[in-house]
C-alpha cells in the first residue's frame, strides 16, 4: 500500500555529486525531506525522494557545493506534467467527464423481456405515449404510473417492473396464464344449428344427442338436447348441452365490382433527413414537408455501442407523390379484379371455416360486374341456447 501511494504521488531517483555529502544528508533530514534507499559509492550519493520535494532538495545540494541529477522518474503524476501548459487538453478532459456523467442520466436503450402474447411493438408504442422512450431524462420517467397503467391496459399483463440498468430501461413483464373456459353452472342449454347443412362430424360432450353424422339439418334444429325424459327417474332431467357439430354448409356469395376505378400515378419522390439527438429532432432540410397526395415511408437508424443502440441517429422520410385519376377497366382487367375480390372476400367471410369448393359466376355489365354463387365450407354450426323452464304452481 505504501509503494502504491508513492507511485500515486510520484518519486524520483537522484544522484548527488561534487559536494559535501554528509552535510547534504543531514540538512535534508533536519528539513523533513524524506530520503530513502540512500547509498554512497565511489564518491557518488544516490537515493530516492518524493517528486514534490525534488526542487527543495536541489537548493539544499547547491548550498553544500554539489548538484543533483535525476536518474529515473516514476509515478502517475509525470505524464500530466508534460501537458501542464496545454489548457485545452485539460479542459477537454474535464468536459468529456462532465458530458459522460450528464448523458448517463438519459435512457439510451429499452429492453423488453418476458412477453409472449403481447407484441413488442404494442409495448413500445404504449411506453412512448406515456413518456418512456430513447432520449428521455431518467428523472422525468414516472415508473410507478407507467407500470400501473400498463397492467390496466393489457389484459394479458399480470405485473410489470421497469428497472434502471445504467442507461438501459429494462421492462420485465409477467403475463397472465390463460384460464380454461368455465361453463355457466346456472341454467340449462340446448345445442341448436346456426345454418342449413349436412353433418359430417358429431361430438357430444354433455347432454342427449338428437342429430347424428349424415343427418341434414336446417337453421334452428335441435342438435343436442339439455332436457331428457327419463324412464328410470321421475320427471325431466336437465343438463348443459355441449358439443361440436361440423357440417357441410353451402353459403350464398354475392358482391358487385365497379368498372370505374381510382388509379395512382406517381410523379416524383423526395427524401427528408432529420438528425435525432437524445429526443431532439433537428431537420437537415429547408422548408416544410408536403404530405398531401403522397405515400410516406420512414426509416430510422441509430448509432450502436457494443451492440446497444444509443439515441443518436438519423430519420429518413421518403415521400412518393402521386395524382389520382379515374380509369375505366376493360373486360379483361375487370375480370381479373373480380377474381382478386373473390379471393379477398372468401378469406374475410369464411376465415373460421374450411373452404371445400365454390361455384361463383361473374356477369360483366356496362358499368360494373356482378358476382354471384355459393361457397361450400365445413363449419361448426352448434350454438348454445338457454332452456327456459316455467314453474307451474297450483
Amino acid at each position: 500500500m505504501v509503494n502504491f501511494f508513492r507511485w500515486l504521488i510520484g518519486f524520483v531517483q537522484f544522484r548527488f555529486e561534487g559536494g559535501f555529502a554528509d552535510g547534504f544528508i543531514n540538512e535534508c533530514r533536519s528539513g523533513a525531506l524524506a530520503l530513502r534507499d540512500v547509498r554512497f559509492d565511489s564518491g557518488v550519493l544516490t537515493g530516492k525522494c518524493a517528486a514534490y520535494q525534488y526542487l527543495e532538495m536541489c537548493r539544499v545540494a547547491k548550498r553544500h557545493g554539489g548538484r543533483v541529477h535525476i536518474i529515473r522518474k516514476q509515478g502517475v503524476v509525470f505524464p500530466f506534467l508534460k501537458i501542464k501548459n496545454r489548457l485545452g487538453l485539460f479542459v477537454g478532459a474535464v468536459c468529456f467527464a462532465v458530458i459522460i456523467s450528464f448523458l448517463s442520466g438519459f435512457v439510451w436503450n429499452i429492453e423488453i423481456v418476458g412477453n409472449e402474447r403481447i407484441k413488442d411493438i404494442e409495448i413500445a408504442e404504449f411506453l412512448n405515449s406515456n413518456g418512456l422512450s430513447r432520449g428521455v431524462w431518467w428523472d422525468s420517467v414516472d415508473k410507478d404510473r407507467i407500470e400501473n397503467l400498463m397492467m390496466a391496459s393489457f389484459e394479458d399483463c399480470a405485473w410489470v417492473h421497469i428497472n434502471e440498468s445504467g442507461t438501459t430501461a429494462r421492462v420485465e413483464i409477467n403475463e397472465t396464464k390463460k384460464q380454461p373456459r368455465v361453463v355457466d353452472a346456472k341454467g340449462f342449454y340446448n345445442l341448436r344449428a346456426t345454418d342449413d347443412g349436412i353433418i359430417v362430424k358429431a361430438t357430444v360432450y354433455d347432454g342427449w344427442q338428437v342429430a347424428k353424422k349424415g343427418d341434414a339439418v336446417t337453421k334452428g334444429d335441435l342438435l343436442i338436447s339439455g332436457v331428457y325424459d327419463s324412464e328410470k327417474k321421475k320427471g325431466n332431467q336437465f343438463a348443459h348441452a355441449r358439443g361440436e357439430y361440423i357440417a357441410r354448409v353451402r353459403a350464398p356469395f354475392k358482391t358487385v365490382v365497379s368498372r370505374t376505378q381510382k388509379r395512382k400515378s406517381y410523379t416524383d419522390e423526395d427524401e427528408y433527413k432529420t438528425l435525432l439527438f437524445y429526443g431532439l429532432k433537428i431537420p437537415l432540410y429547408i422548408g416544410a414537408k408536403n404530405l398531401n397526395s403522397a405515400d410516406m415511408e420512414e426509416s430510422v437508424e441509430y448509432l450502436e455501442i457494443n451492440g446497444n443502440e444509443i439515441p443518436i441517429g438519423t430519420s429518413t422520410v421518403a415521400l412518393r407523390r402521386y395524382t389520382v385519376t379515374d380509369y375505366t377497366l376493360n373486360d379483361r382487367e375487370l375480370t381479373a379484379l373480380c377474381k382478386s375480390e373473390i379471393d379477398k372476400k372468401i378469406k374475410s367471410d369464411f376465415s373460421d371455416c374450411e373452404v371445400i369448393s365454390d361455384n361463383i359466376k361473374i356477369a360483366l355489365g356496362a358499368d360494373s360486374a356482378e358476382i354471384k354463387g355459393t361457397v361450400t365450407v365445413l363449419k361448426d354450426i352448434g350454438v348454445e341456447k338457454r332452456v327456459k323452464i316455467k314453474n307451474n304452481r297450483k
